[in-house]
């Protein structure tokens, strides 16, 4: 009897280990088919994201020394813009002025006057249809991704 109630425990371990494993297994399998539909739909913006009042965003970046704004929407995603162009001013070691223009129906690019160093401040107004002022904006160069 005394050899019968030691393999009792040794049984139910044996049978609670065998469940643990099993639900390690499952727990391993179904893991990682979430994680790349979560990875998907993460959305990126190119270069330094601000949000606008709105509820979209822009993507500021200097391409070589070209100012580039893209236009996306609330999910990221790249949208046609709805400014028809920008006006742009900043003063380095003097007052310097441009207009970004559509490059293709979701960016606006400035002409190649961005130069080094950038201990400035750039001043942007969005216009759109009409000549309406959609808003302004000021951004740090030094702060902006360069490609």
């Amino acid at each position: 009897m005394h050899a019968s109630l030691q393999s009792m425990p040794i049984r139910a371990a044996l049978a609670l280990l065998a469940n643990l494993v099993a639900a390690g297994f499952v727990t391993a399998q179904t893991s990682p088919a979430t994680k790349p539909a979560v990875e998907a739909s993460a959305a990126v913006i190119e270069g330094l994201e601000i949000p606008r009042a709105n509820g979209t965003f822009l993507g500021v970046r200097l391409q070589g020394v070209q100012l580039k704004i893209t236009f996306y929407d609330a999910k990221k995603k790249k949208v046609a813009a709805d400014a028809v162009r920008i006006a742009a001013r900043w003063q380095d070691h003097k007052p310097r002025r441009a207009v970004l223009l559509p490059s293709d129906s979701s960016t606006l690019l400035s002409p190649p006057v961005f130069k080094q160093p950038y201990d400035y401040r750039i001043f942007l107004l969005l216009i759109g249809a009409n000549d309406s002022e959609l808003e302004s904006l000021q951004i740090n160069p030094a702060l902006l991704p360069r490609s």
